[in-house]
């Protein structure tokens, strides 16, 4: 199953099975290449602190600007993904970790880069913004996820 792109220039493809029970390709509108640093670890010295390099490797969060289409779909996705994740009634909590890809593309569809990351976790979605005050706004909704790691494959 593939969600409609709507933009039709759009070069970032985000495919995982995190939203569903099946994996899906979502157009994504904007999409970052998360960062990395090294853990730190500070020594005091005499009068002074020094810094020396850690062996941990932290990795920034996954941040997705999705298009949401007329039905809402792709956002109610995510929600319902997220509630079940969380049985408030029951007091049942899944922890759902599993991987994704994204692609970005060039111009011929000819694909430049694929970051494959390794326990997905959703962290959170943003609230959907409606307006009256233009006519054809596109609405968009960011996600934030956290992974354990990536790998760059291509």
């Amino acid at each position: 199953m593939s969600s409609r792109n709507f933009t039709h220039n759009s070069n970032f493809i985000f495919n995982t099975n995190l939203f569903s029970d099946e994996d899906v390709s979502y157009y994504v509108q904007e999409a970052n290449l998360p960062g990395l640093g090294f853990s730190h670890i500070q020594v005091g010295r005499q009068s002074s602190m020094m810094n020396f390099q850690g062996d941990t490797l932290i990795y920034n969060d996954l941040t997705l600007n999705f298009i949401i289409d007329e039905e809402l779909k792709v956002w109610k996705d995510i929600i319902v993904k997220m509630q079940k994740m969380r049985e408030v009634y029951e007091g049942t909590a899944e922890n759902i970790e599993k991987s994704g890809y994204l692609e970005i593309h060039d111009d011929n569809s000819k694909i430049i880069i694929k970051i494959e990351f390794i326990n997905l976790m959703i962290e959170s979605i943003d609230d959907l913004q409606f307006s009256t005050n233009t006519e054809d706004e596109i609405i968009t909704c960011s996600i934030n996820l956290k992974y354990d790691y990536y790998n760059i494959t291509n």
